[in-house]
């Protein structure tokens, strides 16, 4: 088991890095959305990895966080979801909006992520609901989830506001432990724009 790697940056490939450890160049498979948050060719980067091996190929896939890589570990654990399709659907979406469709029961959140069809994100609610623990559900009100309709509402009314999609979905996101569906939109409203 290859539990990290740590190294030089040597290469930046569309899907992959290649890390310099003591003259191996190791070939790291890494979320897409990795790429703005590298550092500099010739920098160090940690990577906690998880090693693939079938008889006809051997791949490692690297996280920048053990909370991803434990996260990466519960989406294989998935029937039907291999490591190329888990990689895929934390290249499109964070360990917090995945958490929140999850136990939403958002399949629509879900099958927007190439890939994933509806019985996978079914597949996906089903089997992963118990598995989140504490620290990947923290980012989550407890209280009760909050329904699409009323992030619709929200997203709306912040559009009203001026503010781009892009934003709109990063100030819900970091407010999303104030927001709550029982609350009036003006109260939200209020929370999320307290993030900025």
């Amino acid at each position: 088991m290859i539990y990290q790697i740590t190294g030089k940056l040597i290469n930046i490939l569309s899907d992959s890095v290649i890390v310099d450890v003591n003259g191996l160049g190791y070939q790291v498979i890494i979320p897409s959305s990795y790429q703005q948050s590298l550092p500099s060719l010739g920098e160090t980067l940690q990577l906690f990895t998880y090693f693939h091996v079938r008889e006809d190929q051997q791949i490692l896939f690297g996280f920048l966080s053990t909370q991803e890589k434990e996260f990466f570990n519960k989406l294989t654990s998935v029937s039907g979801v291999g490591p190329k399709v888990a990689i895929k659907i934390l290249s499109e979406q964070s360990i917090q909006e995945l958490t929140q469709a999850i136990y939403s029961n958002n399949i629509n959140t879900l099958v927007s992520i190439s890939g994933v069809g509806k019985k996978m994100a079914e597949r996906l609610i089903i089997e992963l609901k118990d598995k989140l623990d504490f620290v990947e559900t923290s980012q989550v009100p407890h209280h009760q989830p909050v329904d699409n309709a009323y992030l619709d509402d929200l997203s709306l009314a912040l559009k009203t506001l001026g503010y781009t999609k892009d934003e709109t979905k990063r100030l819900i996101n970091n407010a999303s432990q104030q927001i709550s569906p029982s609350d009036p939109i003006e109260t939200s409203i209020k929370a999320v724009l307290k993030q900025i």
